[in-house]
C-alpha cells in the first residue's frame, strides 16, 4: 500500500528506522533487514509514521525501540552487529561437500531429478579409487575448519566400497589437519545390511531417506520391483532409530530424517502423511514443493499442481501439526521450522537452499562420479540431462588448481549475483526480503533464465504463503508456543555454523 503526501511529510527520517510494512489480517506487519518483526493495530501504525508517539501505547513503544523502528542511541552499532549476526555465514568457505559415488540406482521414481543409470550398468558409472582419492584431497584443503561429507548417487549403497574408502581416508586427513569430520548418507535404505548399519554407528554417520506418505502412495511414486519398497524403507527407518537411539551417547544425531517430495496425489490426505510418519518414530516431515523439472517435467499432468493447491495443502497439514503439538506430541515441519529459526533467532540457520546468496560454492560443493565439479548437487543433475553449461571444474592433480578454477569460474560469480536478493528486482521492497530466497536452477529451468520475473515466481508465491502462515499464526500465543518449543528443541547451527534442524 502507499502512503498520502501528508502522512510522508510527518516522517522523521533521523528517529525512524528502516522497515517495510504490509496489512496483515486486521493488523500491520513490519520487518527490518535483520529480520526484526512486529505487529501494529492500524491506529498505532499510523501514529508511529506520523511520529505521534506520545499517542503510542508505551508497551509498544518500548517494542518498537527494543527491534530498533524508533532509533535510540545505540542504533547504527544494534543494526550493524545484527547484521553481521543474522549473515554470519557470509565469512565461511565450503563445508558440505556432496560426493556422488555411482549413478546407478535400484528405484525408478516418477519425480527423479535426472536420469539415473539401472542397477546393472557398467561400473564406468561409478566413482574410482583414483577419483575418490582426489575428491578427499581437494576437500580437506577448504578454509573451513569444519567438513561435512554427504554422500549421493543415485543409490550410494550400490558403491559401499568408495563409500568406505572416502570414509576412512578422509578420517586420516581430518585427523592430520586438525579439521571437524561430520559424515552423511542420502539412500533409499533398500539394500541396507546389518554390517552397513554397524558401519553406519561405528563412523557416526547421519542417515536420510524419503519417504513420500503412505504404502500406496510411495510405492507408486518411487518404484523398486524386487518387493515392496514402502515395506523396505519403514523397516529400516524404524531399525536405524532404534539402532541410533540405544548408542545416541556416541553418535552427533541418533534419528534418521526423512524426506517427502509433494505430488498431486499427496494433497488429498494431508492427516495420513503426518501420522504415517509419527506412526515410524519420526518427529518431523518436510512438506517440501516437487521441482517441475527432469522427469517430473515429463509427467506434469499427473505430478504438478499450483502454489494455490500446494499452500491449501500446506495450511491442512499444519493446521493439523498443531494441533497433534498441543496434544503434547512433538511433531515439527521442516519448511517452517528453517522460516520460524529466521524469524526468531538473531543467527539464520545457514539452511543452504533458503538463504541468500543460496550455498552454490560459497558452502557447498558436488564432485560427480567422474571427477567434475559443479555448484550444487541440482547443477550437478542438469548435465545429465546434457546441460553441461553450469560445470565449474575438474579435479586436478593439485588442490589449489582445482580451486583456483572454481573461485574464477564466470558460473561461480553468475549463480552468486541471482541468487543474492539485495541486488534483485522486487525483492528489495518485499515485506519477507530478510527471509525470502532464490534458486537459479528453479528459475532455469522453469523459464530459461538465472534471472526471470519474480514477480510471477511460483517459488516466491509459495514462500509468501507460508510466511504469511507463519505470522498470522505467531499473533496466536498457543500456536507461537508450538513454534517457539520447535525452535528451542531443535539445533539450529553447530558451532561451525552447520544447519542442524533436523535432529
Amino acid at each position: 500500500m502507499s502512503l498520502k503526501i501528508k502522512d510522508i511529510q510527518k516522517f522523521r527520517w533521523n528517529k525512524l528506522g528502516f522497515f517495510r510494512f504490509k496489512k496483515l489480517g486486521e493488523d500491520f506487519l513490519i520487518t527490518t533487514d535483520i529480520g526484526r518483526y512486529a505487529f501494529l493495530s492500524e491506529k498505532d501504525f499510523w501514529l508511529l509514521v506520523s511520529w505521534e508517539l506520545d499517542k503510542l501505547n508505551k508497551i509498544k513503544k518500548e517494542e518498537l525501540e527494543s527491534i530498533w523502528i524508533i532509533k535510540t542511541s545505540d542504533y547504527e552499532d544494534k543494526m550493524v552487529e545484527g547484521y553481521a549476526k543474522k549473515n554470519h555465514y557470509l565469512n565461511q568457505w565450503p563445508s558440505l561437500h556432496i560426493v556422488v559415488v555411482t549413478l546407478r540406482c535400484n528405484h525408478k521414481c516418477k519425480y527423479c531429478h535426472a536420469a539415473a543409470a539401472p542397477e546393472s550398468a557398467k561400473s564406468s558409472f561409478d566413482m574410482d579409487e583414483t577419483t575418490a582419492k582426489k575428491v578427499v584431497d581437494t576437500i580437506f584443503f577448504t578454509t573451513s575448519n569444519a567438513v561435512n561429507i554427504e554422500f549421493q548417487g543415485w543409490e550410494p549403497l550400490l558403491n559401499f566400497e568408495i563409500v568406505k574408502f572416502i570414509t576412512e581416508y578422509a578420517e586420516e586427513k581430518a585427523k592430520i589437519l586438525d579439521k571437524r569430520l561430520y559424515l552423511s548418507v542420502v539412500s533409499n535404505l533398500s539394500l541396507m545390511t546389518d554390517e552397513i548399519l554397524d558401519y553406519f554407528v561405528a563412523h557416526d554417520f547421519w542417515v536420510s531417506t524419503s519417504l513420500d506418505w503412505d504404502e500406496e502412495l510411495h510405492n507408486l511414486n518411487r518404484t523398486y520391483k524386487p518387493w515392496n519398497s514402502f515395506k523396505e524403507t519403514a523397516k529400516w527407518i524404524k531399525k536405524i532409530n532404534k539402532v541410533y537411539k540405544a548408542n545416541e551417547d556416541k553418535l552427533t544425531k541418533a534419528k534418521v530424517w526423512a524426506i517427502l517430495t509433494v505430488t498431486k496425489d499427496t494433497l488429498k490426505k494431508p492427516v495420513e502423511i503426518v501420522d504415517t510418519y509419527i506412526s515410524l518414530w519420526l518427529d518431523s516431515v518436510f512438506l517440501r514443493p516437487l521441482n517441475p523439472y527432469w522427469f517430473a517435467a515429463s509427467d506434469l499432468k499427473n505430478l504438478w499442481y499450483s502454489s494455490d493447491d500446494f499452500f491449501d495443502f500446506y495450511r491442512k497439514t499444519m493446521d493439523y501439526i498443531m494441533e497433534v503439538n498441543k496434544k503434547w506430541t512433538y511433531f515439527k515441519e521442516i519448511y517452517s521450522l528453517i522460516f520460524l529459526a529466521k524469524i526468531l533467532s538473531e543467527y539464520d540457520p545457514n539452511f543452504l537452499d533458503v538463504r541468500s546468496p543460496c550455498g552454490a560454492w560459497i558452502w557447498q560443493i558436488a564432485y560427480n562420479y567422474d571427477g567434475n565439479i559443479y555448484t550444487c548437487d541440482e547443477w550437478r543433475m542438469l548435465a545429465r540431462m546434457w546441460v553441461d553449461e553450469f560445470k565449474v571444474a575438474n579435479l586436478a592433480d593439485w588442490w589449489l588448481e582445482t580451486y583456483k578454477e572454481i573461485i574464477n569460474s564466470p558460473i561461480t560469480k553468475a549463480l552468486t549475483t541471482a541468487s543474492t536478493t539485495d541486488t534483485l528486482p522486487w525483492y528489495d521492497e518485499d515485506l519477507y526480503k530478510p527471509f525470502l530466497w532464490v534458486c537459479p536452477i528453479y528459475n532455469y529451468k522453469t523459464e530459461w533464465n538465472i534471472f526471470p520475473n519474480y514477480s510471477i515466481n511460483e517459488k516466491r508465491k509459495i514462500d509468501t504463503q507460508i510466511l504469511d502462515y507463519i505470522f498470522e499464526n505467531l499473533k496466536n500465543e498457543k500456536n507461537k508456543e508450538v513454534f517457539t518449543n520447535w525452535m528451542y528443541n531443535s539445533n539450529k547451527t553447530n558451532s561451525d555454523g552447520q544447519c542442524l534442524i533436523f535432529g
